[in-house]
């Protein structure tokens, strides 16, 4: 009995130690939740470490850059290993899982270092600031092995040592390549290592003192404002560059800078809208002038060539101001080139062409560049070319021909000669010699992989027009077709070029006889250019001209007279009260008025063309006693006898001189012949 008795009391004894042993030993070693506990433990679980590395991140990173952090993906919680204790087989399961699938969880951007157990101690101050920087992981450095606080310690500091090294380099070679400005990031360095070296001497620095380390910061920034502002505002830099030893090196927007710096340095053509005007009229006068000897002289072919040219000088009065715009392109492409040449000619003659383009004189220059194209120059072929332009600018039809002909034959291939010298033929009438010039200008353009549909569509249309005006309407059809699909798609239906594509083609159909189609795309035209342009835009004035002129031959008055209205306003404010093309546009308007009974608005427009006449031409001139003609019939029309008699004996008087002077003049010219037989 006491035997037994006391062999219990032992058993009992032995597992009373047993249990204290188990004990003791579970006190040294953390206690591991399931993964789901886990987290929920971590998240309700402060830490002062955790604070203070918060604290600090907030501080250099800013609250904007503190929003963008993110958490890690996966947390880990550090296990201290007991000398001995070998791993059982669970974890080392574990561990090879994570090992295994490392990259997934840090795709994301933020702080990647597993955070520590409860147990672990305080972080020391280089740790702190260590993690309190964002570091972005690239998928080949992550590495997720269960570290000691110490190793942790070491990798967080050498991952900071390379962040250093890496930004001296950054700054080194930032520092070769541009100026070095001062900048807010340059000074905020002694901040910043203060900030890395711990909160408590962050805390330390005195107030006086960060006052005087800020009052630096904002005038160097003020500084900065102001010299980026300076440059934006002044044209022309105001330094050179400093020199550079590495060409390669130079950043695009220095070089985009130099090269603005050498246009500027090139001379401008400074010609007012008002003096430009005043010499295209001088112009037309000096033709309307050798166009009336021309005839006086029965010089047939002066005079048929003058009048083609008072057909471009009108169309370009018409449109004074897109003209302008246009000319002023051309005589300032003409400067720069001459300009250049300057570095190897030092002529007088080219001086003085490029003094006076300067001024909007062209002469000199169209003289030197005529000279200039018949020697073996490299410069010659673009010398004929810019001549030609020069010359077409003031209406000099034949000498412009003359030199788009020397340009063609250099450069049979140069698209930009054979368009110049096509559209200047097909002006003078010449449709042999334009139509091969726009066939194969329109070949060009279609040759090459990255031919511009729309480029080659507007030249199709040249083409195609130039086809109608020589009678070869089959050809003209299809190329029609063709340019106005591309245009309709490349620049819509309301764009101004359907307009004038419209306009040819109403033109064709009524060369054609179909005067329904042709009124129909007038009407098509006038309207896109009425909306894009404006209800009494110049550009109207030719389609203007074309439709109301149809619909009186059509017997279509009523539709007539409000476009004959429209193109009087136009031109009176487009052109000089004297201007012929005014004369002829009251003319018309009057017979649209008689036509349609409207008799005293009718006599109203004679009367004032029969003044613009008589201040053109004289009292005496057989226009004057055309429109007194036409007055005395209105005035028979309205049962005005007095008046009607009175306008048609000024009329035959004026008539009678007139034969009788030629007369004279026959008389003169017959006996000087038989005087020299």
């Amino acid at each position: 009995m006491n035997g037994s008795l006391l062999a219990v009391l032992g058993v009992v004894a032995l597992v009373v130690i047993v249990l204290v042993v188990k004990m003791i030993a579970g006190k040294s070693k953390p206690e591991v939740r399931p993964e789901g506990e886990q987290e929920i433990f971590e998240t309700t679980q402060e830490s002062p470490a955790a604070e203070i590395v918060e604290d600090v991140g907030q501080q250099e990173m800013g609250p904007d850059l503190v929003a963008l952090q993110e958490p890690p993906a996966i947390e880990i919680e550090e296990e201290v290993e007991i000398p001995g204790q070998m791993p059982s087989a669970e974890e080392e399961r574990a561990e090879a899982s994570l090992e295994a699938e490392p990259v997934a969880a840090f795709e994301l951007t933020g702080v990647a270092e597993p955070e520590a157990s409860p147990e672990t101690p305080l972080m020391t101050e280089e740790r702190i600031a260590a993690e309190a920087e964002p570091v972005l992981l690239k998928e080949e450095e992550v590495v997720l092995p269960l570290e000691t606080a110490e190793d942790a310690t070491a990798e967080s500091k050498e991952r900071e040592d390379v962040l250093e090294q890496t930004a001296e380099v950054e700054t080194a070679e930032s520092v070769e390549e541009e100026e070095p400005i001062p900048t807010m990031e340059a000074k905020a360095e002694p901040e910043a290592e203060s900030l890395e070296a711990g909160p408590e001497e962050a805390e330390e620095m005195p107030v006086a003192e960060a006052a005087t380390a800020e009052e630096p910061l904002a005038e160097a920034e003020a500084e900065r404002v102001a010299t980026a502002t300076a440059v934006s505002e002044e044209a022309e830099p105001q330094a050179e560059a400093e020199p550079v030893e590495e060409p390669l090196l130079i950043p695009e927007t220095e070089l985009v800078a130099e090269k603005k710096t050498a246009e500027t340095s090139l001379p401008l053509v400074r010609l007012s809208m008002e003096e430009y005007s005043a010499w295209l009229n001088r112009l037309e006068a000096q033709q309307r002038e050798a166009l009336a000897e021309a005839i006086a002289h029965n010089d047939d072919q002066r005079r048929d060539q003058l009048q083609r040219e008072l057909v471009v000088m009108n169309d370009r009065l018409a449109l004074l101001a897109d003209q302008y715009v246009e000319d002023m392109a051309c005589y300032q492409q003409v400067l720069d080139a001459l300009a250049r040449l300057q570095a190897d000619d030092s002529s007088p003659a080219l001086t003085e062409a490029v003094a006076d383009l300067q001024s909007g004189k062209t002469e000199a220059a169209a003289i030197y560049l005529e000279e200039l194209s018949g020697q073996p120059h490299p410069f010659a072929v673009q010398a004929s070319f810019f001549g030609g332009q020069l010359a077409e600018s003031r209406a000099d039809l034949q000498k412009a021909m003359e030199l788009y002909r020397r340009a063609v034959a250099s450069q049979p291939e140069n698209p930009k000669y054979l368009r110049a010298a096509g559209l200047m033929a097909r002006s003078q009438y010449k449709y042999k010699e334009a139509l091969p010039w726009l066939e194969s200008y329109v070949q060009l353009m279609k040759q090459g992989g990255q031919a511009d549909a729309k480029a080659v569509a507007l030249a199709q249309r040249e083409l195609a027009y130039t086809y109608v005006l020589s009678g070869q309407y089959q050809k003209a059809g299809p190329l029609y077709k063709e340019s106005m699909t591309v245009l309709a798609q490349k620049l819509g239906q309301d764009h101004p070029e359907m307009a004038l594509s419209w306009q040819q083609i109403g033109e064709f159909q009524e060369t054609m006889g179909e005067y329904d189609k042709a009124v129909s795309l007038y009407k098509k035209a006038l309207a896109i250019l009425e909306k894009k342009r404006g209800p009494e835009h110049p550009a109207l004035a030719a389609i203007l001209r074309k439709l109301a002129a149809l619909c009186i031959e059509l017997e279509l008055e009523p539709e007539a007279v409000p476009l004959y209205e429209k193109l009087v306003r136009i031109q009176e404010k487009a052109l000089r009260p004297t201007h012929p093309q005014l004369v002829i546009s009251l003319n018309n308007l009057a017979e649209a008025y008689r036509l349609q009974g409207r008799y005293a608005e009718a006599e109203a427009c004679y009367l004032k063309t029969l003044r613009i006449n008589e201040e053109l031409h004289g009292a005496e001139h057989p226009s004057v006693a055309a429109i007194l003609q036409e007055l005395a019939k209105l005035c028979t029309s309205q049962r005005k006898t007095e008046e009607a008699a009175q306008y048609q004996e000024r009329a035959t008087a004026i008539f009678q001189k007139s034969v009788e002077a030629a007369e004279q003049k026959a008389g003169a010219e017959e006996s000087l012949t038989l005087e020299l037989s």
